[in-house]
């Protein structure tokens, strides 16, 4: 196995753990309320500008920073949820997605009207980042960062999912609304906290996203696309699928890219997707429709 090989297979795992969160939050909201949430990569867009300014106004740090978009987005969340999505859920899933393609056009526009079209980023030598070695081979510290953010976060809300009521009650809701019901759960208070909690996983990867690459308001569209390639990938309403999923994702496109024309390698992703939901058409780690 030659050494470029084996550090793309390093630097897609670890790039595959973050792609794999980045779907998480799209994951939970689909689950839980059939939304399609299309403004999915606009909100982690607003986590990255967000970042990027609090590290040219006032020098922080994106690490430091997710202890704002965490919470600011939690809030956003809500906030939206409260005041458009609800109003849609439990309505056919064409609403969702007309409701949220709206709502995407309006932030990356605002985005576009603020800041341009123009890329922004992070130097990591701005940031005293350099590089490690893993089986020999010379992996930058911004990837390692990302790998370890994307484990805490799986880890935390795989321990929030099963250990604590509302986690349980998500799960619940999950795989069927009208039994959590009759249980007690209320699906809209799970509802409300799933769309919250979504919103700021995907704020908290957009600070992370600041110390891989640049970006633009564009950019949100390609993180939603490749967010549902996985989360249909994994299977609906399947944390741990999104994480398998991504992983497969970002191995792919990485090893690819060393066989294939860079253009082509997002078109990889794509036939492995339809090669699953030919074999097994939940995903990987999805249960069958309900």
């Amino acid at each position: 196995m030659s050494s470029l090989l084996v550090e793309e297979l390093i630097l897609g795992l670890m790039n595959g753990l973050l792609f794999g969160v980045l779907a998480l939050g799209l994951n939970i909201v689909w689950g839980v309320m059939n939304v399609i949430n299309i403004a999915h990569g606009d909100f982690v867009m607003v986590g990255s500008y967000a970042s990027y300014w609090l590290f040219i106004l006032y020098g922080v740090n994106p690490i430091l920073s997710l202890l704002f978009t965490i919470p600011f987005g939690f809030a956003l969340g809500a906030v939206t949820y409260l005041g458009l999505i609800r109003r849609v859920q439990g309505k056919p899933e064409l609403m969702s997605l007309v409701l949220t393609f709206g709502l995407s056009t309006l932030i990356s526009g605002s985005l576009l009207q603020l800041y341009t079209a123009d890329q922004k980023g992070i130097r990591p030598s701005d940031l005293n980042l350099s590089s490690f070695s893993v089986l020999g081979q010379t992996i930058p510290e911004n990837y390692l960062i990302g790998a370890i953010f994307a484990v805490l976060v799986a880890i935390v809300l795989r321990v929030f999912l099963t250990r604590t009521y509302w986690g349980k009650a998500t799960r619940a809701v999950i795989q069927d609304r009208t039994s959590s019901l009759l249980v007690g759960i209320n699906p809209n208070t799970v509802s409300l906290l799933s769309f919250g909690i979504g919103i700021a996983i995907a704020a908290s990867v957009g600070s992370v996203i600041m110390l891989l690459q640049t970006i633009s308001p564009d950019t949100a569209s390609e993180l939603t696309l490749i967010s549902f390639v996985i989360v249909v990938l994994g299977g609906q309403g399947s944390p741990i699928g999104s994480i398998i999923g991504g992983i497969v994702i970002g191995v792919v496109n990485s090893v690819a890219a060393l066989y294939v024309n860079a253009a082509l390698t997002p078109a990889i992703g794509f036939i492995i997707l339809v090669a699953v939901l030919v074999i097994r058409p939940q995903g990987i780690m999805g249960t069958r429709s309900r």
